[in-house]
């Protein structure tokens, strides 16, 4: 019912911030389901989510690195490529000085950035422009009516505690 194996997978999506981090490591790094699971070959593994109102979800990635449908999908053509071609223009990250210098340094790390390869389990895919368009149109007709006009209405309150605008 959600569009999603509910399974892990490494798909090399590029580190951004300081991630979900062991405890005992010396240094940010997102190892993804490791985290839980304290097993090895889960690392750099993360949940395949859902794909029903996938187009209301931007920005793409567990930690957000694409702001398009169409960045996510190249990415999982071919990881190793688009992990080496990302820069930080494909993302919004939010202004706040104290975090601005840490946000990209895991690309610094070559041993990290190897290993994040190295974990890749899916094979890479030729697709043409019009096919790639022709997936983000698809995309995009998972999205529910009700999603889109908020079929429960605005809330009162969130958990945060930010304010509702």
């Amino acid at each position: 019912p959600f569009l999603t194996d509910q399974e892990f997978r490494a798909l090399a999506i590029p580190p951004l911030g300081p991630g979900r981090t062991r405890r005992f490591d010396p240094h940010a790094r997102d190892v993804g389901r490791m985290v839980e699971s304290d097993r090895l070959e889960d690392a750099y593994r993360f949940r395949t989510p859902g794909l029903r109102n996938v187009a209301l979800t931007a920005p793409y990635g567990h930690n957000g690195t694409y702001a398009t449908l169409a960045g996510i999908i190249r990415h999982h053509l071919d990881p190793v490529s688009s992990l080496g071609q990302w820069s930080d223009e494909q993302v919004v990250l939010a202004d706040v000085p104290w975090l601005n210098s840490t946000d990209l340094a895991v690309h610094d790390d070559r041993l990290e950035m190897a290993r994040l390869r190295q974990a890749i389990d899916i094979r890479s895919v030729v697709l043409t422009d019009a096919e790639i368009e022709d997936l983000v149109a698809f995309m995009h007709a998972l999205t529910g009516g009700p999603s889109v006009n908020g079929r429960l209405g605005r809330p009162d309150a969130v958990p945060s505690g930010l304010p509702v605008d």
